[in-house]
C-alpha cells in the first residue's frame, strides 16, 4: 500500500503556488493598468484635438474659397500681334452643383486641405455615404 501524502507538505506547495500566482496576476494587472491609462490619455488628447479642429472647420463660412493666385504685373511674353486671348480667370466656370446642408462640413474640410481619405473616414463615422463626396466635389489629380 502507498504511503499517505504529508498534509503539511501538500498545503505548503498549494500555498506557494497560490502566492506565486497572486503575485504574477498583481504584476500583470499593474502593467496592464499602466498601459491602458497611457492609451486612455492619448485618446483623450486626440478627442480634444479633434473637437478643436471640428470647431475650426465649422467656423469657416460655407462659401469659403482660397484666395486667387496673384497675376504678375509685367508678363514675360506679351502678345505682339495684339490678339486678345481670354485669360483663364475669365473663362466661364462649370455650373455649380447645389451641395446638401448635411455635406457642407465635409466640403469645407476638403477646401481647407484635409485629405480626402480622412474626410471619407469622418463621413463613415458620422453615418454618411463616403462616395457622395466624390459626386459633390470631384477629386483633382494634384
Amino acid at each position: 500500500m502507498a504511503e499517505a501524502v504529508d498534509t503539511k507538505k501538500t498545503l505548503s506547495i498549494i500555498n506557494a503556488f497560490a502566492v506565486a500566482t497572486g503575485e504574477f496576476l498583481n504584476h500583470f494587472c499593474a502593467k496592464a493598468h499602466k498601459r491602458i491609462s497611457a492609451v486612455n490619455r492619448q485618446i483623450e488628447r486626440l478627442e480634444a484635438l479633434t473637437a478643436l479642429l471640428e470647431y475650426k472647420v465649422n467656423s469657416l463660412p460655407a462659401d469659403f474659397a482660397p484666395p486667387p493666385a496673384a497675376v504678375p504685373a509685367n508678363p514675360q511674353n506679351p502678345n505682339p500681334t495684339g490678339e486678345n486671348n481670354a485669360p483663364a480667370e475669365l473663362q466661364p466656370e462649370p455650373p455649380k452643383q447645389e451641395i446638401p446642408e448635411e455635406y457642407l462640413p465635409y466640403t469645407r474640410m476638403l477646401k481647407v486641405g484635409v485629405p480626402r481619405v480622412a474626410v471619407k473616414h469622418k463621413m463613415v463615422a458620422d453615418g454618411k455615404d463616403p462616395n457622395k463626396i466624390d459626386e459633390l466635389v470631384p477629386p483633382t489629380d494634384d
